[in-house]
């Protein structure tokens, strides 16, 4: 019997690096056997071309409506990727209710992301270089776990997204960089996602980008599953593409359900409104 496929990290028009309608994508996800998935645009304090205005958040919402009714066979959520910035939480939780506000009602998933490092957007290419050729990268390492860290405690979100993005550019832009040189940090950021109950995503852009293994890398997903494990809780685990065009929609869907099957891990989870249900894949 074929996995029960969700894709929970789609982007659209709404923002400059999205390519596709919401329309589009329901189709693809059809076309893919997708039983769910949800859309999460960006919203960036510091990066205003990414970030989906109120105008378009509107919009949205109307168009994921519609589309609830045209496609029933299709579950269809509502998220947000928004980044944090440490000393700002209180900017990112209001833009967060701002935009429920609107509509007038919560996310069904609020995706925590980390794309700036020492005041480098290192996530694009054009500024990645910046960040990577300038310092030390083991201590990158270092800094963006700590970071990350922090977002989970800071009680904003519900999963984080790729939970290992300083990757990225890793053996392009610098030497690569094995797991045991910054387990320390990572060990610090597992333990956070498990006391604090936040969630990590399978991103299976990872497989194309960061040496080939998912987001996370299989060393921090299965450090993030065996202390789970030892700590009797249920891993909170979702799965999606990331895509921003129609050709990444459900991309490695399937080896990010093999990746978690060979650690064990039967079972993914479903957000409505902020509320996590586990399902066997």
């Amino acid at each position: 019997m074929p996995p029960r496929l969700m894709d929970y990290h789609l982007h659209t028009k709404v923002t400059i690096d999205g390519k596709m309608t919401e329309d589009e994508v329901c189709e693809r996800a059809l076309l893919m056997d997708i039983k769910e998935i949800a859309f999460t645009n960006h919203a960036m304090l510091t990066e205003p071309d990414y970030t989906i205005s109120h105008a378009d958040f509107v919009r949205h919402w109307e168009n994921i409506q519609t589309c609830r009714k045209r496609y029933p066979q299709l579950t269809i959520r509502l998220g947000l990727e928004i980044d944090y910035y440490e000393g700002r939480e209180e900017d990112v939780a209001t833009d967060i209710q701002q935009y429920e506000a609107l509509i007038g009602q919560p996310f069904d998933l609020i995706l925590g992301a980390v794309h700036h490092l020492n005041g480098v957007f290192f996530s694009s290419k054009n500024y990645a270089a910046e960040l990577y050729t300038n310092h030390e990268i083991v201590a990158l390492y270092y800094d963006y776990f700590s970071l990350a860290t922090k977002a989970v405690k800071s009680d904003l979100f519900d999963v984080m997204a790729h939970p290992d993005l300083i990757k990225k550019y890793t053996g392009e832009l610098s030497l690569p960089v094995p797991f045991e040189r910054y387990r320390v940090a990572a060990e610090s950021y597992v333990d956070a996602l498990l006391d604090c109950d936040v969630g990590i995503e399978v991103n299976t852009k990872g497989f194309k980008q960061g040496g080939g293994d998912a987001y996370p890398s299989n060393d921090l997903l299965e450090l993030y599953l065996s202390r789970a494990r030892n700590q009797g809780k249920q891993p909170i685990i979702t799965l999606g593409s990331d895509a921003h065009d129609i050709a990444g929609v459900g991309t490695h869907l399937i080896d990010g359900v093999k990746i978690l099957q060979k650690f064990g891990q039967n079972s993914i989870m479903s957000f409505e409104k902020r509320k996590p249900t586990s399902f066997l894949l």
